[in-house]
């Protein structure tokens, strides 16, 4: 579990990235918590043809990813189910159940992403996904 001044910090990271989203400051914003205890914010960029829309959780795992943080610990919610799966694949590559950050009425909830995906895709670690690109 994630200790409540660290989800606060998250949320407040979020926040902050959130001006960053494309265009306008209008978008979505998350923040992603590593396993070396580094925070990554992540904001949308929105495309006109909305399919090469960039979402906020792909732009913070890359970001981290950057940086040479992959061990993706926790990040802020909630997700759209193309980002849960983007999320439980980091999981399935690190071996790390990467726990979803979500605040409701003042409170911090922490979710496993592997809770969220009742179906998963892939069902195990294969060879394919756990390749080095």
């Amino acid at each position: 579990m994630i200790d409540e001044k660290t989800c606060q910090k998250m949320f407040q990271v979020a926040d902050e990235a959130l001006k960053y989203a494309y265009p306008n400051g209008k978008g979505f914003a998350v923040a992603v918590l590593t396993k070396k205890g580094n925070i990554y914010p992540g904001a949308s960029y929105k495309s006109d043809t909305y399919t090469l829309t960039m979402h906020s959780e792909a732009v913070a795992l890359s970001h981290a990813a950057t940086h040479g943080e992959t061990e993706i610990m926790a990040i802020t919610g909630p997700n759209c189910h193309i980002c849960k799966q983007l999320i439980y694949e980091n999981s399935l590559r690190s071996g790390i159940d990467v726990l979803i950050i979500l605040k409701e009425n003042g409170e911090f909830k922490q979710i496993p992403i592997s809770r969220l995906m009742p179906y998963p895709w892939p069902e195990k670690p294969t060879e394919k996904i756990n390749e080095k690109f």
